[in-house]
């Protein structure tokens, strides 16, 4: 506990110096987000946080001593991921081009690993669906590519993409210490080091302002795949510490958006990759809530989904059930996204519209 405790500290520590360091040189390379368009927040934002939190996050990782190839195999990966989110972040790549790097990068985790999805359970009843060979190789390519893009699409407002990665990667802590897989335990909570000192800076709170910085796409790739990587790896094998459909409830949300704005668009006759201004944050914004009242809608809803997996996980409760629970619960939260017009006005002002409206907010993504 000691060791995961000094490597959960030097991750924070580092990411935490590394962004104030990579501020001027942001500014110096033009990697700053800039208001217009869909980009609706105010003044000139460095775009640092990706690669601060993946600085932490190496460092942690290597204090940690793990023997094995697994967490080399992860932070190349990642090393993939932050690069060519950089070069995103920097020159606006599109989609199709971020796409194979993503797959790369799935590649690399995959067979220098062998982490890779082989069973789903028993979501339908009946017998378990397992997958093998080509079948669990382009599977885990397509989950860890959708957590990908899940987190992308949620990082359109200030501290919200950070902080349902944090309570995963909390609930995914607790799921691997208390089922005794305590390496992968040590790996989420040296993660939540590195997202906790990114979210000093981009919390949607007045002291943190002046210096309030970005992830990113290297930042919303880098927590997107390090959740899947944890998900995959604390679900399948002999000793895995939860079953599969327990993984969709830790990040449940980040799930119905991506799945709610595919349908959504596939419904308009748009491509799927075609980004607007309809995210489940949006809704709440448009409904009049703050933006300090739709992140706390998030991260309480967040936690609560969080809190039912690992509860019914707990109890036993047969996939199949668990499953149709989960389908309830994401139709209930498209539900409340659409109506929360009707919410808003059952809160305190706190909750709703301060002038001016969206003040830390920003760009929304594909």
């Amino acid at each position: 506990m000691l060791q995961v405790a000094g490597s959960a500290a030097a991750s924070f520590g580092v990411t935490l110096l590394a962004i104030l360091a990579l501020r001027p040189v942001a500014i110096a390379v033009d990697l700053v987000d800039r208001p217009g368009g869909r980009k609706i927040h105010h003044g000139e934002v460095p775009v640092i946080g990706g690669l601060a939190m993946f600085v932490g996050l190496v460092l942690g990782m290597g204090l940690l001593k793990v023997p094995g190839s697994a967490s080399a195999a992860f932070i190349a990966a990642c090393a993939i991921l932050v690069t060519i989110g950089l070069v995103d972040d920097r020159f606006n790549l599109s989609p199709f081009a971020r796409l194979p790097g993503h797959m790369a990068a799935s590649a690399v985790i995959i067979f220098g690993s062998g982490t890779a999805v082989t069973t789903l359970g028993h979501p339908l009843g009946g017998n378990e669906i397992v997958l093998g060979g080509y079948s669990s190789i382009a599977f885990t390519i397509l989950i860890t590519t959708a957590a990908i893009n899940a987190f992308n699409m949620l990082d359109g407002m200030d501290g919200l993409a950070g902080a349902n990665a944090l309570i995963a990667l909390i609930a995914l802590a607790w799921v691997a210490w208390t089922g005794g897989t305590h390496i992968p335990a040590a790996f989420a909570l040296v993660m939540a080091a590195s997202v906790c000192a990114f979210l000093i800076f981009n919390l949607p709170v007045r002291f943190n302002r002046p210096l309030r910085c970005f992830m990113g796409d290297a930042g919303s790739t880098l927590l997107g795949f390090s959740v899947a990587w944890l998900c995959i790896l604390l679900s399948q094998g002999a000793e895995r510490a939860a079953a599969p459909v327990t993984m969709l409830w830790l990040v449940a949300l980040p799930l119905f958006e991506l799945l709610w704005s595919t349908l959504r668009r596939i419904l308009l006759g748009v491509s799927p990759f075609k980004a607007d201004a309809d995210h489940f944050h949006h809704l709440l914004l448009k409904a009049g809530f703050s933006v300090r009242g739709a992140f706390a809608v998030f991260v309480l809803l967040s936690g609560l989904l969080a809190a039912v997996g690992l509860v019914a996980d707990h109890f036993g409760l047969p996939d199949a059930y668990s499953f149709l629970l989960l389908i309830a619960a994401g139709v209930g939260t498209v539900r409340l996204m659409y109506r929360a017009d009707i919410i808003v006005k059952l809160l305190p002002d706190y909750f709703r519209h301060a002038a001016p409206l969206i003040q830390t907010t920003t760009r929304s993504e594909a």
